[in-house]
């Protein structure tokens, strides 16, 4: 496959910013035209929910039996591909290129869509999750950064919470379908994205700040110029060859950046909001959610359930983009944490109640969709988008690619851990104690940001690096120039 030039992106994409008249600026065209990828990512990772329970309700769904322990394998080997998929990520960026990257992730999930369609054994279920896993890992480390890259800094926020948005739309399509449709239908419904994103990539320009970094000044002024309608450039491209000359001229090995106190702490921060991020227990609900509404023994469909509660996380999620900036990350943490705390402890008390009161838990079956709607409305408003965003804040410009690396590699390992395990920790605990057990964990996070977590709102960069060092006297405000126009990671949250 020849991929097309920039000089014919170009001309792609005129036509495209032409047929819209003009009147959408072209970053934002531009920005959903690369987030639909991550409409691909939400549609697998809501696949095993919807999957599940159709295997569940057809046993000659597929040509092989399925048993709890596939379901297990399957739906947790995802985290694996993706830790492997992030790991790469950033060298295979560096080298190719930001749209070429995508394109080449996105075979990854083509692949294990196809596997997925028609599978003939069950190691095909987990080869496809597995590949699926390698290429969102990858996507979620690539596209962020490329929005981070071509948006103006007035921009930067309200476009990177575009990805963000576009994972809860793919998480409630494949909801949504999986509720109507046959198991072929569905998979060829989700894998419909990935390949219109596909198309997409083909046609986006290069981020200036990679074509500058390849030596390419003339092909960085022509992206600019596409991104920014034809705009007067010159002082933009300036400071992003100043950016990337400073870059090129620091380069840390993993040692270099752990023997260092401030970069320590910033990986522990980072590090341990993933952490909790993930002990949580976002995936396990978002994987098997049809399955938990099942337990409850509800009047209402399990599917619908399922549907209501992906309403309300799009909902949360867009409410969240509007309160971010002014409540402060500190205090979004801490009230996510209690929150979810709160609603484990009404998921484990319902579960208690139906094991001993059966009669008492059939009146009260209306509390699991509540508990649940109202978790998954925490989770959203912090510890889902917060731990992205401190990310992309805490690190220092030198040690940022080594920091986000090893952090997403970190979430995405403990995806795979905390969805696994969670299975056996039903059989050990019961569904009661695996809920208790997620909820303990969400006090520990809550109390981990009240009293680690720095405060980084309406902090610049250098700010953020002295309140590590332990020093609260402000900086000048004549911020370097360099600092100034960095890409801030674009936020997401993976759930």
């Amino acid at each position: 496959m020849v991929l097309p030039d920039r000089h014919e992106k170009s001309k792609v994409f005129t036509l495209i910013y032409n047929l819209s008249g003009g009147a959408i600026n072209s970053q934002i065209i531009i920005t959903v035209i690369a987030a639909l990828g991550a409409i691909a990512t939400g549609t697998i990772l809501g696949w095993s929910s919807s999957a599940q329970s159709m295997f569940d309700a057809d046993d000659s769904l597929l040509p092989f039996a399925v048993t709890g322990k596939d379901t297990q394998t399957f739906s947790s080997v995802f985290g694996i591909g993706a830790a492997l998929g992030a790991l790469p990520a950033g060298y295979v960026s560096r080298l190719f290129g930001r749209p070429a990257s995508m394109l080449l992730f996105e075979g990854f999930l083509l692949v294990g869509w196809a596997m997925l369609v028609l599978p003939t054994s069950v190691w095909m279920l987990s080869a496809g999750r597995m590949m699926q896993g390698i290429g969102v890992g990858a996507l979620c480390a690539i596209i962020p950064s490329y929005i981070g890259e071509i948006a103006e800094p007035r921009m930067r926020g309200r476009l990177g919470t575009i990805f963000q948005l576009f994972i809860v739309i793919g998480i409630l399509y494949s909801y949504t379908s999986g509720a109507f449709m046959k198991y072929v239908p569905f998979c060829v419904a989700c894998a419909f994205w990935v390949i219109l994103h596909f198309i997409g990539a083909l046609c986006i320009p290069e981020s200036p700040y990679h074509l500058m970094n390849i030596n390419d000044p003339d092909g960085a002024a022509v992206s600019l110029q596409i991104l920014r309608d034809s705009s007067d450039t010159t002082e933009e491209l300036a400071s992003i060859k100043l950016f990337v000359e400073k870059q090129q001229s620091q380069s840390y090995t993993v040692s270099e950046v752990l023997s260092d106190k401030v970069n320590r702490k910033a990986l522990m921060i980072s590090i341990g909001c993933m952490f909790f991020q993930q002990m949580s227990g976002i995936n396990v609900v978002i994987f098997y959610m049809t399955d938990i509404f099942k337990s409850t023994g509800s009047n209402m469909s399990p599917n619908t359930c399922t549907i209501v509660v992906g309403v309300v996380q799009l909902f949360m999620t867009v409410l969240s983009f509007t309160i971010i900036d002014k409540s402060g990350r500190k205090a979004l943490l801490v009230l996510s944490g209690l929150l979810m705390a709160n609603c484990y402890m009404g998921l484990g008390g319902f579960f208690l109640i139906k094991t001993h009161y059966l009669e008492l838990a059939s009146k009260l079956n209306w509390l699991p969709l509540v508990c649940i709607a109202v978790y998954i409305s925490a989770f959203s408003i912090g510890y889902g988008p917060v731990p992205w965003i401190m990310m992309g804040e805490i690190y220092s410009s030198e040690v940022k690619p080594i920091g986000t690396s090893l952090t997403t590699c970190t979430n995405w390992t403990l995806v795979f851990v905390v969805t696994y395990v969670s299975t056996e920790l039903i059989r050990w605990l019961g569904q009661a104690g695996c809920f208790l057990t997620f909820s303990a964990f969400c006090l520990m996070g809550a109390a981990f940001a009240a009293s680690v977590v720095p405060e980084t709102k309406n902090k610049t960069l250098a700010e953020i690096q002295l309140k590590l060092v332990g020093k609260s006297k402000a900086v000048p405000v004549a911020v370097d120039v360099v600092e100034a126009t960095e890409p801030v990671q674009a936020t997401t949250t993976i759930s």
